[in-house]
């Protein structure tokens, strides 16, 4: 799926998000998580600063606070892979979160940069 030049930096950075959500999965990949952790961190933060204005501005309140929550959560399950715990969890919600980004939160925010144009 061809993505728009200013979400592309956003989903290419899920590919990595992907390969490490597998690895927690898999039971693994604690130390790449350890690694990622401040790129994870900043993507989520560019995330939370560009994407809400533009969701708001077409009454799509709902994908914001899903984001944002998601966000949370993730953070949250992070923390415990990193102490060992829940890396299934952590990896599962990873992959199901890139997914929702790529398939909805992306596809709505497309719609609305082309609303947007003249």
């Amino acid at each position: 799926m061809k993505r728009d030049p200013r979400l592309i930096p956003l989903s290419r950075e899920h590919h990595a998000a992907l390969r490490l959500g597998r690895q927690l999965l898999a039971g693994g990949g604690q130390d790449s998580l350890r690694e990622m952790l401040p790129t994870l961190q900043a993507h989520f933060a560019e995330e939370e600063r560009s994407l809400p204005p533009v969701l708001l501005a077409r009454g799509q309140g709902a994908l914001v606070r899903r984001l944002h929550a998601e966000h949370v959560s993730l953070l949250t399950l992070f923390a415990a892979a990193l102490r060992g715990e829940r890396l299934a969890d952590a990896g599962q919600a990873l992959i199901d979160h890139v997914r929702f980004e790529e398939r909805e939160l992306f596809v709505t925010v497309e719609t609305a940069f082309g609303a947007a144009l003249p």
